[in-house]
């Protein structure tokens, strides 16, 4: 897939891709929010490329490793799969609060680093989140941001239908 004339659809993964469960590290607890899917979908045919970013920072309390995050990213990618969905960039931080790194949001590391790997610039870009830092991030770059949580993904890019 090429990303040369695509915007790019930074989306947080806990609390707006799957539910919400402190500390994640078991695939098996992956479980996909209503709406995820036909949202991911709806952002594909209006020409995003869809990377998910995300703060990991049990990684960085050593609570778990990066390759607990890796696999709890991948059963994320095989409950999208039957649906037609899939993530083009899935990154995240492994780094804890204190650490005060330039990947964990609402720092712009992750969203630059996106870009980059995509070749794709982060004008016209837009974050989908659930919590502040990811609307900080969009504010901080001057993007779109739509939270998710009161309502479902489908229905926060709904507010957006010029959009898509």
């Amino acid at each position: 897939m090429t990303f040369e004339s695509q915007r790019l659809a930074l989306l947080d993964r806990d609390g707006t891709l799957i539910e919400h469960i402190p500390y994640l590290h078991e695939p098996a607890q992956v479980r996909l929010l209503p709406g995820v899917a036909d949202g991911l979908l709806r952002l594909r045919r209006a020409g995003y490329a869809l990377v998910m970013v995300s703060n990991q920072s049990g990684v960085g309390r050593g609570f778990f490793s990066e390759s607990a995050v890796e696999a709890v990213n991948a059963r994320l990618q095989e409950l999208l799969a039957p649906h037609g969905a899939a993530l083009d960039l899935m990154l995240f931080c492994p780094h804890a609060p204190g650490d005060h790194c330039a990947c964990r949001k609402p720092q712009p590391g992750l969203a630059l680093q996106a870009a980059e790997r995509l070749g794709l610039s982060l004008s016209g870009a837009l974050v989908v989140g659930d919590s502040d830092c990811d609307l900080e991030l969009a504010s901080g770059l001057g993007l779109l941001g739509l939270r998710v949580g009161d309502v479902s993904f489908a229905q926060a890019l709904s507010g957006v239908a010029n959009l898509l």
